[in-house]
């Protein structure tokens, strides 16, 4: 089982432009907070990442308190959480709101900005890839930014946080494409030719996907998180095993003795990586394939109930309500409606 292949299919990624943007120096822009940003852009989504193609030109882009990232042409910068955060020319001042230079587009076009001084220009493809549901483990593993850039021989990527700057250099011709799909999505936002925006959607797709693999497979050996779980020999078999079958009634101890690990061991492990107990882990996927499944129009409550792993729908309906906050019937008629 392919751990990774099976959230993505789950969580259902699509992307977007969002704006395009000539900005000359000296400019600053600030983003919204994430609510109002998922709530512009896709109020369906449960997640929403940011992302911007800096196509011509530079800047400097400040998020939180982590340390300043500078990006030049070629350069994508994507915000996984779409954390607030600033953007600018060097040596610019305070910043304009995003939202009071903004507009939407027509004919489902994405909008064209203009904003700065006059000066040099610095040319964006902006948007936003959106997941119908939010993976919670996979989402919180990873860092608050993550810069993606290529030269003729390598490519590499930026995880930028509290702890400061990882960058994680990827060879070309180390059987990665992340390098070829970069280049190709630049090169699409710098081309004007029919069905572009469609064409950056899907690209964008494909080079998070490559992100998130390259990302997780060159992990040192001392991170925490769902990725770095998925790597580990023990604790990446657990995973495998409870997403291969989620509907068997698991035991810690039917785990760890198909991983070769004692019950306290998995368990331990387990916990410091992924952040929650085996269990409870396997009872949140299975929410997460219960949603799936309602939005797919599932015929009946009993049916998701029983392919989900519960033997009641009573059982089913206490467990949703925890994880959701709402009944399922009350949640797919509410997802049914948006």
């Amino acid at each position: 089982m392919d751990v990774l292949s099976d959230v993505l299919r789950v969580v259902r990624l699509s992307g977007a432009v969002f704006f395009t943007a000539d900005f000359s120096s000296p400019w600053a822009i600030e983003s919204p907070i994430p609510d109002m940003l998922a709530s512009a852009v896709m109020p369906e989504a449960e997640c929403v990442v940011l992302f911007h193609i800096l196509v011509d030109g530079e800047c400097e882009v400040e998020c939180h308190r982590h340390p300043l990232t500078t990006m030049a042409s070629g350069d994508v910068i994507v915000f996984p959480r779409g954390d607030q955060h600033t953007m600018r020319s060097h040596g610019s001042g305070q910043p304009t709101p995003l939202a009071s230079i903004f507009s939407p587009g027509k004919h489902d076009e994405p909008p064209q900005l203009s904003h700065g001084g006059g000066g040099r220009t610095s040319r964006f493809v902006c948007g936003y890839l959106n997941c119908d549901q939010r993976f919670s483990p996979l989402v919180e593993a990873l860092p608050t930014m993550m810069v993606v850039r290529s030269g003729d021989e390598y490519s590499a990527i930026e995880a930028v946080d509290a702890c400061g700057v990882r960058p994680t250099v990827v060879p070309q011709g180390s059987s990665t494409w992340l390098g070829t799909t970069l280049k190709f999505t630049v090169n699409e936002a710098r081309a004007a030719r029919p069905g572009n925006v469609a064409m950056l959607g899907r690209l964008t797709e494909l080079m998070f996907v490559e992100i998130l693999r390259e990302y997780m497979q060159r992990l040192s050996t001392d991170q925490r998180g769902w990725f770095a779980a998925v790597n580990d020999p023990h604790v990446g078999k657990a995973l495998r095993l409870l997403h291969a079958n989620p509907v068997r009634d698991w035991t810690v101890d039917e785990v760890a003795r198909e991983v070769g690990l004692s019950r306290s061991v998995l368990a331990q492990r387990f916990a410091e990586l992924v952040g929650e107990a085996p269990m409870r882990y396997l009872a949140n996927w299975r929410m997460q394939l219960a949603k799936q499944m309602m939005r797919e129009g599932m015929r009946s409550i009993q049916e998701v109930a029983t392919r989900v792993g519960y033997d009641s729908e009573a059982a089913f309906n206490r467990a949703f309500k925890r994880a959701t906050g709402s009944p399922p019937a009350a949640w797919r008629k509410g997802t049914l409606v948006s």
